[in-house]
C-alpha cells in the first residue's frame, strides 16, 4: 500500500520509484514520486538519501512534497505558460 497525503487540495500517493543499491552505502539515494489520485497534475519526484521513506512521519512527508519539482516540460518554463499547479502569491 502506498503513502497517502493531502496537499494542495488533491489526495498524493507517494511511493519510491528507484534507488542506488549497488551504489556504496554512503551515497545511496532513492526517488520519491508524488502522483495525485485524481490524474489531473502532473507527478513530483524529490531524491532523498536510501530508506527514508518508510521514517517520514506525516509532517516530514508534507515537507518533502513541497520540496518536490513537478515533472515535465513546463516546469523549466515557456514564455507565458503558467504550470497547473502552480500557486497564487
Amino acid at each position: 500500500m502506498w503513502r497517502r497525503l493531502e496537499a494542495d487540495g488533491c489526495a498524493w500517493e507517494v511511493r519510491s520509484i528507484a534507488n542506488d543499491a549497488g551504489a556504496p552505502e554512503a551515497v545511496r539515494q532513492e526517488i520519491l514520486e508524488f502522483r495525485s489520485s485524481d490524474g489531473n497534475r502532473p507527478p513530483r519526484r524529490l531524491a532523498l538519501e536510501a530508506g527514508r521513506l518508510g521514517e517520514m512521519d506525516d509532517h516530514a512527508l508534507r515537507a518533502a512534497y513541497r520540496r518536490a519539482l513537478p515533472i515535465g516540460g513546463d516546469h523549466y518554463g515557456r514564455p507565458g505558460k503558467r504550470m497547473t499547479d502552480a500557486r497564487e502569491a
